[in-house]
């Protein structure tokens, strides 16, 4: 009987000590009165600025709540601010850097033809397009790489088309090799560096084709290649002068 007077006495003694930590770990300003003495609820400048080498201070239990969720706190704005780093469209434009020539090659290394959906170049969740989005919905730069903008906005799920370079298969093991694989010799239409032109100081024509192209701005515009940019990236509505070729569309009545 002694005994179980002793658990109800150590049980409500647990209880008192956690009901007293709660209640002063969501009393907003009981940590900055504390530090100040003040009792006026400002924080002092250690507490401000962090203790022993920039370290912040820990936040309360109220102001947590008051924080956003998730490990991927301030990421939108972090995500604002490399946008802002880069060119905008009414900056001048350079086209320095690499050829034209170089920037298609490079381009066309991703692909297995021209026209074909590039490959990934790095990991990715195959079931997070919003990942994807974060860096290619408008494209940024970041510490030398470039993520174009995505060319087509109306599709979502981009490990659909796009797949990785690399077989995310566990511990690096390969893929087994696909009975059904055959030779394959096709060959898809080849780049062209420009456009032709009507007269020398007109518009060029669309030198590709523009189905899953729609948004220009993904290869031409403030975030892609140097020397594939437009130099009037501030004309967004690009073919009420750059006409389609029937040829590259592959129209009816027109031979490839």
């Amino acid at each position: 009987m002694q005994s179980a007077s002793q658990l109800h006495v150590l049980f409500a003694a647990v209880m008192g000590v956690a009901v007293i930590g709660f209640v002063s770990g969501t009393s907003g300003n009981d940590l900055a009165d504390e530090v100040d003495g003040s009792g006026t609820g400002e924080t002092t400048g250690m507490q401000a600025d962090g203790l022993d080498g920039g370290v912040a201070a820990a936040k309360s239990y109220a102001e947590l709540r008051q924080s956003p969720r998730g490990s991927g706190s301030g990421w939108e704005e972090d995500l604002a601010s490399l946008r802002a780093a880069g060119p905008g469209v009414l900056d001048p434009v350079s086209f320095e850097g690499s050829s034209k020539a170089e920037d298609i090659a490079a381009r066309a290394s991703r692909r297995a033809y021209d026209g074909a959906p590039p490959r990934v170049p790095h990991s990715v969740r195959q079931d997070s397009a919003p990942e994807c989005l974060a860096c290619h919905e408008e494209g940024l730069r970041f510490r030398g790489l470039l993520a174009t903008p995505m060319s087509h906005t109306s599709y979502m799920s981009c490990t659909q088309c796009h797949v990785v370079t690399e077989a995310p298969m566990p511990g690096g093991a390969d893929l087994p090799p696909d009975p059904r694989a055959v030779g394959n010799t096709f060959s898809g239409l080849s780049s062209l560096e420009s456009g032709p032109r009507a007269w020398a100081i007109a518009p060029p024509r669309i030198p590709h084709r523009t189905f899953m192209r729609e948004t220009c701005d993904s290869c031409h515009g403030v975030n892609g290649r140097a020397a594939l940019r437009s130099s009037h990236p501030a004309r967004e509505n690009c073919q009420q002068c750059h006409a389609s070729s029937a040829e590259r569309e592959l129209r009816p009545g027109v031979s490839p």
